[in-house]
């Protein structure tokens, strides 16, 4: 694999639910949908499409069925949710293959990360997404993969900061501001037309 194709593969994951993991990586197949990539969200958690706004794909038995059965909310993006065991051998090397041609492929997986080393071959880019929350940081100091960045979902009345969670986890950190008009925006089903710009500004600044 390419230096260039590894890198348009990114793995969004958390130590601890409810961090905003889904919402980091649905907004970052917005965002390069928008910029005319050709993207694919891959969805292992079953809330990528609602956070979207749009209906869940139909549930499938293998990888080649999951491709098959993508919604598109918009041109250039493809959302769909897979299993963990169908990522095999097969399935990495058709994302392999995406990739080479310039697709985008974005990875929800939470809090699963048995499922996160399945994409090892690919050679990930791995975010690790927490809020500033002590139990939140005591877990992500004992995930078992090395994150390359965090996105921390800043919020005010938190005690952390963002240099707390860089110096714990010795990573380098982007803040993202916790608005309430994301979490309206995805109660609407309308985050990928009317995404938030604070949102958008903010992973904009993420070195993927």
């Amino acid at each position: 694999m390419t230096a260039t194709s590894a890198r348009q593969v990114t793995v969004c994951a958390s130590a601890k639910g409810g961090q905003g993991c889904t919402t980091i990586a649905a907004v970052l197949a917005v965002l390069a949908a928008q910029n005319n990539q050709p993207t694919l969200l891959l969805d292992t958690r079953g809330d990528a499409a609602p956070t979207l706004g749009v209906s869940d794909p139909a549930p499938a038995g293998t990888f080649a069925e999951s491709m098959a059965n993508a919604v598109e909310p918009f041109r250039h993006l493809r959302v769909t949710t897979i299993a963990g065991d169908q990522i095999d051998s097969d399935a990495t090397s058709e994302l392999e293959r995406l990739t080479a041609a310039g697709h985008r492929v974005i990875v929800d997986t939470g809090t699963d990360h048995d499922v996160l080393h399945r994409f090892d071959p690919l050679r990930p880019q791995r975010l690790l997404v927490t809020r500033p929350c002590y139990l939140a940081l005591r877990r992500a100091i004992g995930v078992p993969f090395v994150p390359d960045h965090v996105v921390l979902i800043s919020e005010h009345q938190r005690c952390l900061t963002e240099r707390d969670v860089s110096l714990a986890l010795a990573l380098p950190v982007t803040s993202v501001p916790y608005d309430p008009a994301i979490a309206r925006a995805i109660d609407a089903g309308l985050l990928a037309a009317r995404l938030p710009r604070c949102l958008a500004n903010s992973i904009a600044q993420l070195p993927v």
